[in-house]
């Protein structure tokens, strides 16, 4: 194809897109104009490092070619900045991440023993949701070629642009109907369809291994993720914040509350932006029932951060508002945070070790919103919110006939009720540790890949442990149809725990929970836990019965136990009367009496993995 045949296909792809997005955008709300100070760190045309956003003024957002090509030539330009592979996505894309420091030497280990705090910050999870790729590349030229090298005095900085890479390239200007740009936005899960940001549990995807491969390697003192909201829409342009004063961490959430939100606040609002806490709409339309600020499991991002003690941001941009005013709100909350971090690293620093060393007796495995029973609202919370909102109404449609929200575009102020799920609920004593058998290699690499620390048997132990025997195991949800989730059948249930003194084979292992990690653990291998390997389906063969016997067998078998034992036969007796269906089912009995008796299986429905109190 010719040079000037390729120019062609390109305009005519640009043109398609601009008209797509045209199309895109007259579905949205009334559009809030805005300018601000922080306008000014758009680069002039004729800078050799203006970015390819702000060479198309902001419409539309470089490949991941493109983007990668741009950061080679700015890493070979400097020596402040150093470009490395992390890993490979599912087809064979490189993860890459920019290394910013002053420091001659940049491995790991180097930026460690360099004392200064380090900042690591991802953008492009959902790979739709890229400011954060646009807002680092603005400010790693900066630091490079712009006068701010001074960031990098007493602070490090890793940067990954794009982490779901595949998402990114496949582009479409139809990609995220909600959101205000850019023109060629990408997919919001892998090419494995899986979403990244509900992996940090199971671990099932190269690309969220590849960022905890990271975290173990660096151990960022802060960890930032960068998102673009979906829902509802109100004045503020970025949210952002961790979990109060509840969460796994209280010394770390203490310093986000206290320290780390009013700086940042102080510095976008500065700059002419609308920050605010992190929201989400009770009733999942609009704030005229509160705001609700729920804790998810370690399966997301910041909840993972807070279960393994490592201070963990999650960023919100607002996607009805411009990409421009974005990107540049990204851009001040990435440089404040480094600016906060020179001066208030060493208190954070303090937080993380105290949180790392607290070893709670009793460990919730979930947390409740206390004024809320079965999703409802019982009472009203104290805690209420000035929210800074966009008036509504509710319109009937002609079409479905039901009531949507319509958003009139037109700012209001309103306080309003705000949820916090503060109440720990689920209690488990902490153990000495968990014993996971040789047989589940697949478990026990996981937890590797986490960091948790544990030892391999090198040679058969019997260990006395407690071991839990799962009831009313449950593979669909309430609707009947199978509980399948980002990939896997997940399970529920009850259980009862059992002592039990169990062999364990060469090349099991014993995860005790008195290392940093030890809450992290107790979360992914508790049944109860919803983040659970257990939960996610790793241990669904327990489910499977594997020998059965015959009522020829059975029949003699029965009048013999109940000749033995008058206990039994009293049980029996008890469990016809109390339920019909029982006493009139062949089948149900003989099972019934199987499973009384030495040949059934005594390892079925047996989670294998023993704690030893």
């Amino acid at each position: 194809m010719s040079s000037r045949m390729l120019l062609s296909v390109r305009f005519f792809v640009l043109f398609f897109l601009s008209v797509g997005l045209a199309h895109g955008q007259s579905i949205l709300p009334p559009e809030i104009e805005w300018k601000g100070a922080s306008e000014s760190l758009i680069a002039k045309p004729d800078n050799q490092w203006i970015t390819p956003t702000e060479k198309s003024n902001f419409a539309s957002t470089p490949t991941y070619a493109e983007t990668l090509q741009w950061f080679k030539k700015l890493t070979d330009a400097s020596p402040l900045l150093t470009l490395v592979s992390i890993g490979q996505s599912a087809e064979g894309r490189d993860i890459f991440m920019i290394i910013a420091s002053t420091e001659k030497t940049t491995t790991a280990e180097a930026l460690k023993k360099s004392g200064k705090p380090l900042v690591l910050a991802q953008a492009g999870i959902h790979a739709g949701e890229i400011d954060g790729k646009d807002a680092g590349m603005m400010l790693l030229r900066d630091i490079a070629f712009g006068g701010k090298k001074y960031l990098l005095d007493e602070v490090n900085f890793l940067f990954i642009p794009i982490l779901n890479v595949d998402g990114h390239e496949r582009i479409s200007a139809y990609n995220r109907p909600n959101q205000r740009g850019p023109e060629n936005m990408g997919w919001r899960t892998n090419a494995k369809n899986l979403n990244l940001n509900r992996d940090y549990a199971k671990l099932d995807t190269k690309e969220i291994r590849a960022v905890v491969s990271v975290m173990n390697a660096y151990d960022p003192l802060l960890y930032m993720d960068l998102h673009v909201t979906d829902g509802a829409d109100y004045q503020y342009d970025i949210t952002f914040g961790g979990y109060g004063q509840q969460g796994y961490s209280p010394a770390i959430n203490a310093w986000m509350e206290r320290t780390y939100l009013p700086a940042a606040y102080k510095d976008l609002t500065a700059q002419g932006h609308i920050p605010g806490q992190l929201l989400f709409a009770k009733n999942d339309r609009d704030f005229s029932e509160g705001n609700l600020l729920s804790q998810g499991g370690p399966r997301f991002s910041d909840a993972y951060g807070d279960a393994r003690h490592m201070p963990s941001l999650l960023v919100e941009n607002h996607s009805l508002k411009p990409f421009k005013q974005r990107v540049l709100g990204t851009y001040v909350l990435l440089e404040s945070t480094l600016k906060i971090l020179v001066i208030h690293g060493q208190a954070l620093r303090e937080g993380v070790e105290a949180d790392r060393m607290k070893r709670a007796e009793q460990v919730p495995l979930a947390w409740n919103v206390p004024q809320m029973q079965d999703g409802s609202a019982k009472e009203i919370p104290t805690d209420t919110l000035m929210f800074l909102g966009i008036a509504s109404q509710m319109v009937r449609s002609s079409i479905t006939n039901a009531e949507y929200v319509e958003w009139l575009g037109k700012p209001e102020r309103m306080r309003v009720a705000n949820y916090k799920a503060t109440q720990p609920t689920s209690f488990v004593t902490r153990p000495k540790g968990y014993w996971i058998p040789a047989v589940n290699e697949d478990v026990i690499e996981r937890l590797k890949w986490h960091g948790i620390k544990m030892e391999i048997l090198t040679q058969p132990r019997t260990v006395a442990v407690e071991m839990y025997r799962i009831r009313e195991a449950a593979f669909v949800n309430g609707s009947g149809a199978p509980k399948l989730f980002e990939g896997r059948l997940q399970v529920s249930g009850s259980h009862q725990a059992e002592k039990r003194t169990q062999v364990f084979a060469t090349g099991s292992a014993f995860v005790s929970t008195d290392q940093p990690l030890g809450d992290l653990a107790m979360l992914l291998l508790e049944p109860n836990s919803e983040d659970s390997f257990l939960q996610w389906g790793f241990f669904n063969e327990i489910f499977q019965r594997t020998e059965y016997a015959e009522a020829y067998v059975m029949e003699p078998l029965m009048k013999k136990m109940l000749e033995e034992s008058a206990e039994l036969r009293a049980e029996f007796e008890q469990r016809k009367a109390s339920d019909a269906a029982f006493a009139n089912n062949p089948r149900a009995i003989t099972a019934w009496f199987y499973s009384k008796s030495p040949y059934y299986d005594a390892r079925y429905l047996l989670y294998p993995v023993g704690k030893e109190l």
